[in-house]
């Protein structure tokens, strides 16, 4: 026997048995095998439930893409009448094994997890919370929503937490002259996956007790790209409402220079580099481990045509894209767990004889934000390794200041003439190392740091890690309250949190500085990372 709470819009209802009602109230922590069940009007989703929350995993919001439909834009998801089992994650997409996931070979893999708050109460499923979407970081190689456990963030919040898997590598960003010759969009497989899933949350979430004209999106590093290309994107109007911008940078690539990545990835697998069906037909025969062996997926979107028209940046100055609030914000230090990957971790740390040569590698990490050979010997001036404990510390703070912290402030500054925007820095110089062991100098706020105070990542925590202060814990909650405002109002300040004042383009900030033990405002963010020098470094 169900207990039937409300009728939802369009006819849609959330049901409750009695014996969930009671496990919701009244059982311990973990979740309980009662399950919450909603009726989307086409089938019955079947979740799991904890005291104030209940959960729905691995919902497909597209069909596989295999055969066929790899390198092609996602396809809705057909939704058969009955029952469907949410009560534990979808699959990973094809990737090998990073800090931020597991190896998987298996493409059937568009799936996204819902986080609902409930209320001991009565559940108030008709009240359209706000809905948040989160898109996860990973250099475009690797990562999974369902790492991102979001029961604090809704619970504490009353929003609806929506996390995202999307294709990867070679299988989500790749251009090859065969693909780009077929009749449809090209090139951005993975952010097509993600405005499917935001499709799919416009016409699903009502049923969850969600607010489908209240949609924010967000996400970090390379999910953080992903929500920059969505502002500008023509194909995202209208598709959400708030955008939060974490650790990211306007980072995008030419069509031509995507294809010849992409020929030479073909080649590597046995394929043709020509635009004929038959080197078409060829790379969609190619084994998905194969693909994901010889990627060299950049770091960047690509300039399709469709999704993305042009430079990011070049439609943000311009004041042509989705003219939504924003948060844009990095961390305090965050080339330093960027630089320990890429050198201590990589075999040895830097040593300052190979300093010039490391930053050559910075400068062509990411597009758009990186710098070119004639810029080094200026920024290795002002950045001596001399001046530094290790030459690796000199080399993090070029990446902090120069491809991360100065190009989020000067984005900040162009959005700021258009569009309500609000610059944070995560500045918890104590925040813990959760995803890489000790090297030879300190991680501090580093990149990825601020996640651990918004989401449960002990998935993916390194066994051993220490648990988070008292002042940590309070800190994220505070994090927590402040996204959550932003995604209801489009002004992360409210009550119980400190002011954060509206970013402005003509003043020095102000920046929000996320800290314990209280947070507060701070005009000196510019002139801390050196964006005065960075803005006269000529960029590629």
């Amino acid at each position: 026997m169900y207990i039937l709470m409300a009728p939802l819009r369009g006819g849609k209802h959330f049901l409750l048995s009695a014996a969930v009602a009671t496990a919701l109230f009244s059982a311990p922590s973990a979740y309980s095998a009662a399950a919450p069940k909603v009726d989307s009007g086409q089938e019955i989703i079947v979740g799991t439930s904890a005291p104030g929350l209940a959960k729905f995993m691995g919902i497909r919001y597209a069909q596989a893409p295999t055969g066929d439909l790899r390198w092609k834009p996602p396809v809705p998801a057909i939704v058969a009448s009955g029952t469907t089992d949410a009560t534990k994650p979808g699959a990973g997409c094809p990737q090998g094994k990073s800090p931020w996931g597991t190896h998987s070979s298996n493409e059937d893999c568009l799936f996204l997890n819902v986080t609902v708050p409930t209320d001991g109460t009565g559940m108030k499923f008709w009240q359209r919370k706000p809905v948040m979407v989160f898109f996860h970081g990973g250099g475009f190689t690797g990562g999974s929503g369902d790492a991102y456990d979001a029961d604090a963030l809704a619970k504490e919040n009353d929003v609806i937490v929506v996390t995202v898997n999307y294709r990867l590598g070679a299988l989500g960003f790749f251009a090859h002259p065969a693909l780009d010759a077929e009749d449809h969009v090209v090139a951005n497989y993975g952010l097509l996956d993600q405005q499917q899933s935001l499709r799919w949350v416009r016409d699903n979430i009502a049923a969850f007790g969600g607010n489908p004209n209240n949609v924010t999106i967000f996400g970090e590093s390379a999910g953080a790209i992903g929500i920059y290309t969505h502002i500008v994107s023509p194909m995202a109007a209208g598709l959400f409402q708030k955008a939060i911008i974490e650790s990211g940078a306007p980072a995008d690539e030419a069509l031509q220079t995507a294809e010849d990545q992409g020929k030479t990835l073909a080649q590597k697998v046995g394929c043709p580099a020509d635009a004929s069906p038959a080197a078409a037909a060829c790379l969609r025969k190619a084994h998905v481990d194969a693909l994901v062996s010889a990627e060299a997926t950049p770091i960047a979107t690509i300039i399709d045509g469709k999704l993305l028209t042009g430079p990011i940046k070049d439609a943000l100055k311009a004041g042509e894209y989705n003219r939504v609030p924003v948060i844009n914000g990095t961390n305090h230090d965050e080339g330093n767990l960027i630089a320990g990957f890429m050198f201590d971790l990589s075999g040895a740390p830097l040593a300052a004889k190979e300093y010039n040569k490391a930053l050559q590698s910075i400068g062509s990490f990411i597009p758009r934000v990186g710098f070119t050979d004639a810029a080094i010997p200026a920024i290795a001036k002002t950045y001596d390794p001399a001046k530094y404990k290790v030459p690796g510390l000199a080399a993090a703070q070029v990446i902090t200041d120069g491809v991360i912290a100065c190009p989020a402030y000067e984005t900040n500054r162009i959005m700021a003439k258009y569009s309500p925007t609000f610059e944070y820095e995560m500045a918890d110089t104590d925040a813990r190392s959760i995803v890489a062991p000790p090297i030879s100098f300190p991680y501090r706020a580093g990149h990825f740091s601020e996640l651990q105070y918004l989401f449960d990542l002990s998935s993916i925590t390194l066994k051993g890690t220490p648990d988070m202060t008292d002042a940590q814990k309070a800190l994220g909650k505070q994090m927590r309250a402040y996204w959550a405002n932003f995604a209801r109002t489009g002004n992360p300040s409210g009550k119980d949190v400190p002011a954060w004042p509206r970013f402005e383009e003509v003043k020095a900030g102000p920046v929000q500085s996320l800290n314990k033990p209280q947070s507060r405002s701070v005009t000196n963010f510019a002139t801390q990372h050196q964006c005065d020098f960075w803005e006269s470094v000529e960029r590629k």
